[in-house]
C-alpha cells in the first residue's frame, strides 16, 4: 500500500470490525486459455496485471457481507461518479482520458468480461466466495456530479460483469472517507498509547 494514505484507511476500518482479515494488492490477470481466441494486439491489454486494492473476508457473516472486495479512488477532487456511470455503462465513450489512461482502465472488472472473469477468478481464489459486495472507496464525490450513485450501484451491465450474468450474488456499494472517519470515532477507544522513554 506504497502512499496510499486511502487504501491504508480502509484496511484499518475493514480490520477494526470484528472477525475480519484482510489482504491487500491483491494482482490478477486472465488466464492465457481465456485469451487464446485473441490477436497479438487484442492480447497487449491483458499483458499487465491489474491488482484489488484491499479483500476483506468477515468470518461472522454470510452471503455478500461474508467478502468485501475494495476498489480505492483517492482522487483529492472527488469521483466523478456521473462521468464514470455515463462512459462505461454503455452510453457513452469508455476511452475517454482519466489521467494517463482511458476510462475503462479504472474499472477493469466492471467494464470488460475477460478482465471480469479474472477479478471473479482472483475473488474466489483467495476467499472460496462467489458472492462478495464490491465496494469502491472515495475520498469524496464530486460536487454536483453524483446523480447516479444509486444507478451505478444497480447497474445490469456492472453486475453481469461481476455476478457472471446472475450466476452469483454481488453487490455494489460506495464508501467515502467522511464514513469511514465518522465511524471510527464513534468507536469505544480500545487500545493503550505505549509508554516511550
Amino acid at each position: 500500500m506504497k502512499e496510499d494514505i486511502l487504501e491504508q484507511l480502509v484496511d484499518g476500518w475493514f480490520l477494526r470490525q470484528p472477525a475480519t482479515f484482510t489482504k491487500h494488492n491483491v494482482k490478477y490477470k486472465p488466464d492465457t486459455k481465456d485469451l487464446a481466441q485473441l490477436g497479438t494486439r487484442d492480447k497487449s491489454k491483458f499483458a499487465v496485471p491489474s491488482d484489488i486494492d484491499v479483500m476483506a473476508i468477515h468470518m461472522n457473516q454470510i452471503g455478500t457481507k461474508k467478502v468485501s472486495v475494495i476498489s480505492c479512488k483517492s482522487w483529492q477532487g472527488g469521483f466523478d461518479v456521473d462521468f464514470f456511470y455515463k462512459n462505461l455503462s454503455g452510453n457513452g465513450n469508455p476511452n475517454l482520458p482519466v489521467g494517463p489512461g482511458p476510462a475503462w482502465k479504472k474499472f477493469r472488472e466492471l467494464y470488460d468480461p475477460l478482465w471480469a472473469k479474472a477479478f471473479r477468478d482472483k475473488v474466489y481464489s483467495e476467499t472460496q466466495s462467489h458472492d462478495f459486495t464490491y465496494f469502491i472507496a472515495v475520498t469524496k464525490f464530486k460536487s454536483n456530479k453524483s446523480q447516479h450513485i444509486e444507478n451505478f450501484k444497480t447497474c445490469k451491465f456492472f453486475l453481469d460483469n461481476l455476478n457472471d450474468n446472475g450466476k452469483y450474488n454481488v453487490k455494489i456499494e460506495f464508501l467515502t472517507l467522511e464514513k469511514i472517519l465518522t465511524q471510527i470515532s464513534l468507536q469505544e477507544a480500545n487500545t493503550t498509547i505505549e509508554a516511550t522513554e
